[in-house]
């Protein structure tokens, strides 16, 4: 990544007196100077702005460790940008993006907000990506009064500030994930409903939310849990583990995944001869490609969730696949959901703009506080604190095809239960 010289707080400085007094965003910024810190290079930009396009900032992680889903989110924003300009713009005006690379640092990422909307005076901003990197950049936008829209930052920390700006475009946060399968288990008759269940899961912050509220769920409900374990991120061989689980023979078992690890379970399982009535992971079974490759017919019957599918009959669904696989190549598969949460979040800035006829981005807060939002995630709506109110799908292998099976209006088939043995 390109960074500023010695010079670089020297040129900053420059830059806010030039543009001191020329035309400014939507929103009036304060006068206060963007703190010090490194400078991102601009990675896509469709120029500078001559007050006939409609100009919006973001800083992604397009390096460092949350460089590939910050590049997926690039090419979401792409996507949906190519789109609208194809259709004659947002208002009218055509929209150019403005995105810098933070390099997946904190300080970089909320400097290149400050320089979006203090210096660049950019119209709207749209979201980064991590609940790391979205808490700090959110209040940035906040002070500006920016409507702050983002794709990828659903821990609950992100909700409890009292930010009235912030607006998640996922289904629901993190830690629901797995609502809908609870919800489904508890729907079985008494005699087809599991008795028990063991957990595994990776130890990371994500996989340990969504676990740790499906036990209490689960719990509360009157299943036993009969096997609590967590594994290190680096952890291969899952021979021990499975022969635990096989011992104790829960009749659900809940993973708590991210890629391989889901697929290095479940070949321990086979060897250790554990047969469960049910299976759900987290993560991994949404990997069409690489998990059907590795596992074969023992994929059967395995549930995952998910925020956005390919086959799901949602708003502009096939229209963002093709523009999508036109623009970068591959196919539908190849399309990961950081991609289609940012097309997501210009959706439903694009819906909210022509809701209200305008790009004030006091007046975009308050409609996003209170209107619903047609999405290839499906339908958006926001609590007062801006975390979604819907429900992830859940998924379950049923033979070669990975379907929809909860919730119930967006099914594509009933779920199999109990499952096939893999």
């Amino acid at each position: 990544m390109n960074r500023m010289s010695g010079l670089g707080p020297l040129m900053l400085l420059l830059g806010l007196l030039l543009t001191a007094c020329s035309s400014g965003a939507t929103n009036s910024a304060p006068t206060t100077a963007p703190p010090t810190a490194p400078a991102s290079a601009v990675v896509a930009t469709s120029g500078p702005g001559d007050g006939t396009q409609i100009v919006i900032g973001a800083s992604l992680p397009l390096t460092g460790r949350f460089g590939d889903p910050g590049a997926a989110a690039k090419r979401g924003y792409e996507v949906w940008a190519s789109l609208v300009n194809a259709n004659g713009g947002l208002r009218g005006r055509q929209v150019q993006l403005r995105i810098l690379d933070n390099a997946s640092d904190q300080k970089t990422a909320v400097a290149d907000y400050e320089r979006l909307i203090a210096v660049d005076k950019v119209d709207l901003v749209v979201g980064s990506v991590s609940s790391f990197l979205v808490i700090p950049t959110s209040e940035v936008a906040a002070r500006y009064g920016y409507a702050f829209v983002e794709p990828a930052g659903g821990a609950p920390e992100v909700f409890n500030r009292g930010l009235n700006n912030l607006f998640f475009a996922q289904p629901a946060i993190s830690t629901q994930q797995a609502d809908a399968f609870v919800s489904y288990i508890l729907s079985l008759p008494e005699a087809q409903r599991p008795k028990t269940f063991g957990v595994v899961s990776q130890d990371d912050p994500f996989t340990l939310s969504v676990v740790t509220r499906l036990k209490e769920q689960l719990i509360a409900d009157g299943l036993k849990l009969v096997l609590d374990e967590v594994y290190a991120s680096q952890t291969s061989d899952f021979t021990t583990i499975a022969d635990d689980v096989a011992r104790v023979n829960p009749d659900l078992i809940v993973g708590g995944t991210l890629q391989e690890d889901s697929v290095g379970q479940i070949q321990a399982y086979r060897t250790a001869h554990y047969q469960p009535r049910g299976a759900f992971f987290t993560s991994g079974p949404s990997l069409p490609d690489t998990f059907r490759a590795a596992l074969g017919p023992a994929t059967d019957g395995i549930f995952s969730s998910i925020s956005w599918f390919a086959k799901a009959d949602t708003a502009q669904n096939q229209e963002f696949i093709t523009a999508y696989t036109k623009l970068f190549g591959g196919t539908a598969d190849d399309i990961a959901e950081d991609s289609a949460n940012a097309f997501t979040v210009g959706q439903v800035l694009q819906q909210a703009v022509e809701k209200i006829r305008s790009i004030d981005n006091g007046a975009l807060i308050k409609e996003l506080h209170t209107g619903t939002y047609q999405t290839v995630v499906g339908p958006l709506h926001f609590d007062a604190t801006g975390r979604p109110e819907g429900s992830f799908m859940i998924l379950q292998w049923q033979g070669s095809h990975y379907v929809i099976v909860a919730p119930a209006d967006r099914a594509q088939a009933s779920p199999i239960w109990p499952k096939p043995e893999w």
